[in-house]
């Protein structure tokens, strides 16, 4: 659809300004406590869809991403992320929008889905461990491998996730995050992140 492409050009080119001023802006932002952590995992999708499919995207897969946050207080952090994963299979009754589809259900490969996500992150210490959670929005490109019209799509809803992060060498972390996204797909990722040194809220002489 148009406008949902001019909505996405309009995004990225507030992400491009977004992050010209964070680079210029660098000795505040380390006051803030920014960190990024790459990700890899599974996940389980479960996803209804309308024409030209008419089923779901009902598999399992590998999945990889990325995590930008920023820190606000002790207690929080705002992230961005995207997450990509292997092919997914599908099943369905494929027929364009309006037309009589066929009786017989048919089981389609190569279905990918891609992921953005905005959340809140709190945060809570427990020893050498942080522990967050995050809520938020997310918004999935879906492209089924169907040679029809509306074969690409886009879904957005609510995510809800929970994990830890452990910093075993300054600025060096490692992570678990568990994430649902609706009742559309679920993942569980582990991560190495990094994050500038001496900004985190546990005492300096925990870290060894």
């Amino acid at each position: 659809m148009p406008w949902l492409e001019s909505c996405f050009g309009v995004a990225m080119r507030a992400f491009t300004v977004v992050a010209a001023l964070l680079l210029f802006a660098a000795p505040r932002i380390a006051a803030c406590q920014p960190y990024v952590s790459g990700q890899l995992g599974i996940a389980s999708s479960n996803w209804p869809l309308g024409a030209p499919l008419n089923g779901r995207i009902d598999d399992s897969a590998a999945g990889y991403g990325i995590d930008f946050g920023i820190g606000f207080g002790k207690r929080w952090a705002f992230e961005v992320g995207a997450y990509g994963y292997d092919s997914f299979d599908g099943s369905g009754t494929p027929c364009a929008d309006g037309d009589a589809c066929p009786p017989v259900v048919a089981e389609i490969g190569g279905n990918d889905i891609t992921i953005y996500k905005a959340a809140l992150a709190p945060r809570f210490i427990v020893g050498k461990v942080r522990l967050f959670g995050t809520f938020g929005y997310y918004q999935a490109r879906i492209a089924t491998n169907l040679d029809q019209a509306g074969a690409k799509s886009r879904d957005s809803g609510a995510l809800l996730g929970a994990g830890a992060r452990w910093y075993f060498r300054d600025p060096w972390s490692i992570s678990v995050q568990a994430t649902r996204f609706d009742d559309n797909l679920r993942q569980l990722m582990f991560g190495v992140g990094w994050g500038f040194r001496g900004l985190r809220t546990e005492p300096a002489s925990d870290v060894h």
